[in-house]
Order: structure tokens, then sequence, then C-alpha cells
């Protein structure tokens, strides 16, 4: 489990709860207003709002003043050079907080995708599993134990057999970064000849309606995310 998944457990504990009466698109609804609130009341708390809005007055003058000039370009250039000093400065001013303010919908966005992506299939049913050349990969699940990835060599005998403990797709070799993004699905022993397996696992869908690529998480909770966050911003007068 690396750092970014920490929360998850508990995450994972309160949607199981909700979900006994709540369906899939309703919770993500409510995961989506949740990280709105926390990361816009966060970036509000840690930014110097004052300083903000005094600096987008300054900003929208600026521009209203380059707009607005009707002359030669040697002598707006000073106008031009004050918007454009007064912009970055602006980027400077909300970058720490607005890194900060991230940080929640991380850990959430994270855990979506490991708990609401894909999802094993019905036993018996075959999956596409990829290796690298030389290797075959199959996909086991008949029900007499836990899904699991059966790779085979050239000559078809057996190399590993890689238990699938998640419905992740890709499984891989330890690497550095899953310090702080681990893989729900395990690891590859460092042993094998192979670096990763790619599993056609099929994806959830939590709507019933419209093409495969609206189903999913991705696009509810994204879409509500950013549509909560404005409200918030206009409710709370966040500069």
């Amino acid at each position: 489990m690396g750092f970014f998944d920490l929360p998850s457990p508990f995450l994972s504990l309160i949607d199981g709860w909700i979900g006994t009466f709540l369906p899939a698109w309703i919770r993500l609804l409510l995961w989506a207003a949740l990280g709105a609130f926390v990361s816009m009341e966060l970036y509000r708390l840690t930014s110097p709002q004052k300083r903000i809005a005094a600096m987008k007055v300054a900003l929208r003058q600026a521009q209203e003043r380059v707009s607005n000039f009707d002359g030669e370009f040697e002598d707006a250039w000073p106008h031009i050079r004050r918007m454009l000093s007064l912009a970055f400065r602006r980027v400077a001013l909300v970058f720490p907080s607005t890194i900060l303010a991230s940080l929640p919908l991380l850990f959430v966005i994270l855990w979506l995708d490991s708990h609401y992506g894909n999802m094993f299939p019905p036993e018996n049913e075959p999956v596409e599993v990829a290796v690298a050349e030389g290797y075959e990969g199959r996909w086991i699940n008949n029900g007499g134990s836990a899904p699991r990835a059966e790779i085979l060599d050239r000559e078809g005998t057996p190399v590993a057999e890689v238990p699938v403990q998640n419905p992740v797709p890709v499984i891989h070799k330890r690497q550095w970064w899953n310090l702080l993004i681990g893989n729900p699905a395990g690891y590859l022993d460092d042993a094998l000849p192979f670096d990763r397996i790619d599993i056609a696992l099929p994806r959830q869908e939590v709507l019933p309606f419209g093409p495969s690529w609206l189903r999913g998480w991705e696009i509810l909770f994204l879409g509500s995310m950013v549509l909560f966050a404005l409200l918030l911003k206009r409710v709370r007068g966040i500069a």
C-alpha cells in the first residue's frame, strides 16, 4: 500500500455502508460533493484571499487598459508588461494553495479508480492476458479458486501463476513510485523474465444509459465535482 492509498480502507468502509441503500451513481455524486467541499475549503483557508482579490481587480484593470488602448505598440508595451506581470504574480500566489487543495482529490480519485474501475468477469468467461513477446497468458476463473493469470512460454510450459487479488488490469514488478501509489492486485516476482502483464478486465458501469465511455465513474465524478466546486466558489466568495 502506498502513501496515497492510506485512506482507501476507510473510504471503502463508508462506501460499503452507504451502498446498502444508495446506488453507485448517487454515491459518486456524494463523493464529488465532499471532495469539492474539502478541496475548496482547504484552498480558502491556506490562500491569501485578500491579496488574491486585490490582484484580480488590478489585473482586470490592466486588461481593460490594454484592450482599450489606441496607439502605437511601443506605447502600449508598458501596459502589456504590467498585465503579464500581474498574471504571473497571481499564478505564483495561488500555486501553493492549489497544490495543497488538490491532495484530498488525489486520495479520492485513486481510490475511486480501484474501487469503481474494473471488475472481475463472470466465471469461465474468457479474458485476454497480454505478456511480453515469447510468452502467452491465460485467464483462469473457474470458481475453484481465486482468479489468476497463468503464463506459459513458447513450448506451452507454465512459467508462473499470478493470483489477481483485486480487479486491476495491470500487474507489474514493484517500482519506486509504488511507495506513493500501490497496486491493489499485488506485484510480480522480481525473478520472473517479464516485467508486467495486462489483463483486459471489463469496466464497471455506474450509469445505465449512454455510450460506454459515459457509463464509468470518471465522467460522472469529475464533471459533477467541477460543478460543485464552481458553486462553492461562488457561494463562499472564494477568490
